[in-house]
C-alpha cells in the first residue's frame, strides 16, 4: 500500500505531493524504462521478463538477477532552488535538477520543515491525503 503526503508551503500554499513507494521499473534492451506501479501484481513484470530474455519459463533466481541489473526505482523529487518536481533514481540517475541544473533535490517525503523554494518565506508542513 502506498500513502501519499500532501506537503503545503505555511506562506504562498504551493503544494506537492509525496508518495511513499516510488515508481519501480525495469528497463528493455535499448535503455527505455517500463514502470510497474504495482509491485505486487505478480504477472505483469513476470512477462516483461520473458519478452525481453526469450525465456519460456521464469527461474526465480534469474529473474531476481533480472531485476538486480535491469530495475530500479524513481522517487519523486523536489528543487529547493527553483521548485521544479521531478523523478528520479538515486542509485542510476545524475541527482541534479532538470530545470535549473543545480544538485539541490530533496525527495519529496522529506519536505517537513523544508522552506518553500516558490516563496521562500514559508515551510512544508504535510497531512496524509490518500492511500492506494
Amino acid at each position: 500500500m502506498a500513502a501519499c503526503t500532501q506537503f503545503t508551503c505555511s506562506h504562498c500554499g504551493f503544494k506537492v505531493d509525496a508518495w511513499s513507494d516510488g515508481n519501480p521499473y525495469l528497463t528493455d534492451r535499448d535503455g527505455k524504462r517500463h514502470f510497474f506501479y504495482h509491485p505486487g501484481d505478480y504477472w505483469e513484470p513476470r512477462a516483461f521478463y520473458q519478452q525481453q530474455t526469450g525465456c519460456d519459463e521464469v527461474r526465480e533466481d534469474e529473474y531476481l538477477a533480472f531485476w538486480k541489473e535491469r530495475g530500479g526505482n524513481e522517487g519523486d523529487w523536489l528543487c529547493l532552488q527553483c521548485g521544479r518536481q521531478t523523478r528520479r533514481d538515486p542509485k542510476r540517475d545524475r541527482m541534479r535538477c532538470t530545470g535549473c541544473s543545480k544538485p539541490k533535490l530533496r525527495n519529496t517525503n522529506r519536505l517537513e520543515g523544508r522552506t518553500c523554494p516558490k516563496c521562500r518565506k514559508g515551510i512544508f508542513r504535510g497531512e496524509m491525503t490518500a492511500i492506494s
